[in-house]
């Protein structure tokens, strides 16, 4: 029985993709829910980091094609940072919203 759930889990497509306009960009683009590995390692970062390029990073995971597949590297932080604040700012809060991150697990990141 164990070994079916299990199954089922792993098997389910539980990353939840969703469009998203950026006229300032040229059109639609895809936000995405991060993996759970990738939000643990998001929040590793910022517990190192604190708020450096913190709405980047984010979006760096975040932002995607159609399928779900990343647009950007890790080492693509600084060029996609030279984007407008405006922008950046806009798909971030989107982004922030479809991973269900809430003003009080940012606050909790910092404690041990």
């Amino acid at each position: 029985m164990a070994t079916d759930l299990r199954k089922r889990i792993l098997a389910a497509n539980d990353i939840k993709v969703e469009p998203i306009e950026i006229p300032e960009w040229g059109g639609t683009y895809y936000i995405k829910v991060i993996s759970g590995t990738d939000r643990d390692s998001f929040e590793e970062s910022y517990a190192e980091q604190k708020m450096k390029a913190f709405r980047v990073r984010f979006l760096l995971l975040a932002l995607c094609d159609e399928a779900g597949e990343r647009i950007f590297k890790d080492e693509d932080s600084s060029e996609l940072g030279k984007k407008s604040s405006v922008v950046i700012n806009r798909v971030f809060d989107a982004a922030w919203k479809v991973n269900a991150f809430t003003n009080e697990a940012v606050e909790a990141l910092g404690k041990d």
